[in-house]
């Protein structure tokens, strides 16, 4: 046989084989991609863009403040979150100040911000990784800030996003939860989501779009039976254009 014959035969068999497991996958997320019709995504950020204009708790500026100030704002509101901000910049300046700071006094100038208990002793030991592996400074590299104590992707890319201006895609709980709803992704996790939505989200929305979504998710769709009356995007939303949904 030919070394071409048994190339094309080997080739064969290899097409006659049972799907590996993460074949299998692929072809079942790719069957399960939802269609998002040209323009929506645009629209609908539009859309959202014209109805809420308040600046957050966390805005461009020093990467350590947007780090330090992404981290106390988990699982916190974002008018506490400013608060909180606020008094730990106010004692602790920047990583060399953090990174000698007593937990106990940290402990207190979280008051307000969830979850301090964990938190302070989570600040100081990345404020002092920064000193010691950073010179102090905050890296911009995706792998070395999930490195960090207390840093995820969503954190991550928020710094990425109003530290650096690089454009990043940061999905916390509403815009995992709103963008299902929308029927822009069919996902179980934030992560899953911020990957899919990099294929729906056109790139140059990618750095307003949590902020969009935050204020959305807290306003009108939230967790429960979200409010698709009185809802800004319905038109483009496949929950709210559902009848069998529940909506209010």
């Amino acid at each position: 046989m030919s070394s071409n014959g048994g190339r094309l035969v080997a080739g064969m068999a290899r097409a006659s084989r049972p799907l590996a497991r993460k074949d299998m996958t692929m072809l079942t997320n790719a069957a399960d991609a939802p269609h998002v019709a040209p323009g929506a995504p645009r629209a609908v950020m539009g859309a959202l863009a014209a109805t809420y204009h308040g600046r957050g708790a966390v805005e461009l500026g020093e990467p350590y403040r947007v780090l330090i100030a992404t981290i106390v704002s988990q699982r916190t509101r974002e008018e506490q979150t400013t608060a909180v901000s606020t008094r730990v910049f106010a004692r602790y300046p920047d990583a060399h100040a953090l990174a000698t700071a007593d937990e106990r006094t940290l402990y207190d100038l979280l008051d307000g911000s969830q979850y301090r208990e964990t938190k302070a002793p989570r600040l100081i030991e990345l404020a002092r990784i920064l000193v010691d592996h950073y010179d102090g400074q905050v890296p911009d590299d995706l792998e070395r800030l999930l490195a960090l104590p207390g840093v995820g992707r969503k954190t991550a890319n928020c710094v990425r996003i109003y530290a650096f201006n690089i454009a990043a895609l940061c999905v916390d709980i509403h815009m995992h939860r709103i963008t299902n709803r929308l029927g822009w992704v069919r996902t179980k996790t934030p992560d899953q989501t911020e990957r899919a939505l990099e294929h729906v989200l056109p790139r140059d929305l990618w750095a307003g779009a949590n902020r969009l979504f935050l204020q959305h998710g807290r306003a009108l769709c939230g967790p429960g039976v979200p409010r698709c009356l009185v809802c800004p995007v319905r038109g483009w939303c496949a929950y709210g254009l559902d009848a069998a949904t529940p909506k209010r």
